[in-house]
């Protein structure tokens, strides 16, 4: 079975990010668990193998998908967002050097600071 630190090394090459940057999104272990759970230890042992073959291509796709917008989605499925964390710190956020909408220190609860007026 493929380690986790090989997974990180394959999302690594699909995504463009260092390995560095996958653990700081502190999801690494999240995503981990669902491909694990989605596409079976057999599957991901040939993505890691080879992460830009074309054995495990829609796998390859899902996992940067997985990264990028926080959410699992095969060919055909809806997409399932894992949790508010990973939409939060999916990578497309900071691929723009933005922050996802609502989770910002100015974005987060602003609505219950009443704003200022105007003299």
């Amino acid at each position: 079975m493929a380690s986790i630190d090989e997974f990180i090394a394959a999302s690594a090459e699909l995504t463009g990010f260092g390995g560095a940057e996958l653990w700081a999104t502190g999801m690494a272990e999240v995503y981990w668990a669902v491909v694990l759970e989605e596409a079976g230890a057999a599957a991901v042992g040939r993505l890691v193998a080879e992460p830009l073959g074309e054995g495990e291509r829609e796998l390859a796709r899902a996992v940067a998908g997985l990264w990028y917008l926080g959410s699992w989605s095969v060919a055909g499925g809806v997409p399932v967002v894992v949790s508010s964390a990973a939409y939060e710190r999916g990578l497309v956020w900071r691929a723009f050097g933005g922050q996802a909408p609502g989770t910002g220190p100015r974005g987060h609860g602003s609505w219950t600071v009443e704003p200022e007026r105007s003299r």
